[in-house]
C-alpha cells in the first residue's frame, strides 16, 4: 500500500458522522471493541469512524458505509465495571477500497485510502461570507431561549475548516450529513451546506386554526 493508503480497525456508528475538527467521545462497553481499542493503544491511536448502511452497533457485525473520517484517540479512561471512556477527534477522510471485514476478535478491519479535499474550483468569497451569514442565523434560532449559551468557538476563515465546522454542527439527518462528508471539493460542500442552512432557517408555515367542532 502507498503512504495514503492503510489498513484502519473500524468502529461503526448507526446516528454518528464524524468530520475533521470534530470531537467525539466513545463509551466502549463491546469486548470486541475494547480489543480493538487496546490494540489502538499500542499502535498509532487511530481508527476509523463510519456511519452504518445496513445493520446496527451492537450484534454481528454492521455494514458500513464507503467514506468515513480517521479518530484520532485523546484520552483513555478504564471503569471499574470494566467500560472504556474514550476522546477522540477526527482528523481525516478516507474511502474503504472495499468491503469491511471482520477480524477473529469480532471487529471489522478495511482497505482504506486517505482521501484529499479539492480547492479547485477556488472558492467564491461571497460563499463563504454567505455560508457564516447564514450559519450564524442557524445557531441564533437554535440556542434561542436557552438560560445559558455555550461557547462556540469561532469560525474559521479556511474554506475548508470553514466547512467542516458547518458540517459537524448542522443538526440534520445522518444521512445528509453522509453526502457532505463524501463530496470532495471544498467549494461544492459549502455550496451544499449553504443550501441546507437556507432550508433550515426557513421559517415554519403557520398553521390554520383553532377549527370550531361545529
Amino acid at each position: 500500500m502507498s503512504q495514503q493508503e492503510r489498513v484502519l480497525p473500524l468502529f461503526p456508528l448507526e446516528r454518528v458522522v464524524l468530520f475533521p475538527g470534530m470531537s467525539l467521545p466513545l463509551r466502549i462497553f463491546e469486548e470486541r471493541y475494547k480489543v480493538m481499542i487496546g490494540a489502538c493503544q499500542v499502535t498509532d491511536q487511530v481508527f476509523g469512524v463510519l456511519l452504518i448502511r445496513s445493520g446496527s452497533e451492537v450484534g454481528a457485525p454492521a455494514i458500513p458505509e464507503r467514506v468515513g473520517c480517521t479518530a484520532r484517540m485523546l484520552r483513555v479512561d478504564r471503569l471499574p465495571d470494566g467500560r472504556i471512556n474514550i476522546l477522540t477527534i477526527g482528523e481525516r477522510r478516507f474511502r474503504l477500497l472495499g468491503p469491511a471485514r471482520a477480524v477473529a476478535e469480532g471487529y471489522l478491519v478495511g482497505d482504506a485510502r486517505l482521501l484529499t479535499d479539492h480547492a479547485t474550483p477556488p472558492v467564491p468569497t461571497d460563499l463563504v461570507k454567505n455560508v457564516t451569514a447564514e450559519f450564524a442565523k442557524y445557531e441564533q434560532a437554535r440556542l434561542a431561549g436557552r438560560q445559558q449559551t455555550p461557547l462556540r468557538p469561532e469560525l474559521a476563515r479556511d474554506p475548508m475548516r470553514l466547512s467542516y465546522q458547518v458540517a459537524a454542527s448542522l443538526h440534520i439527518h445522518p444521512r445528509e450529513s453522509q453526502q457532505l462528508l463524501e463530496l470532495d471539493q471544498v467549494a461544492g460542500r459549502l455550496q451544499h451546506e449553504l443550501e441546507l442552512l437556507k432550508r433550515e432557517n426557513r421559517p415554519a408555515p403557520k398553521t390554520i386554526g383553532p377549527f370550531s367542532m361545529n
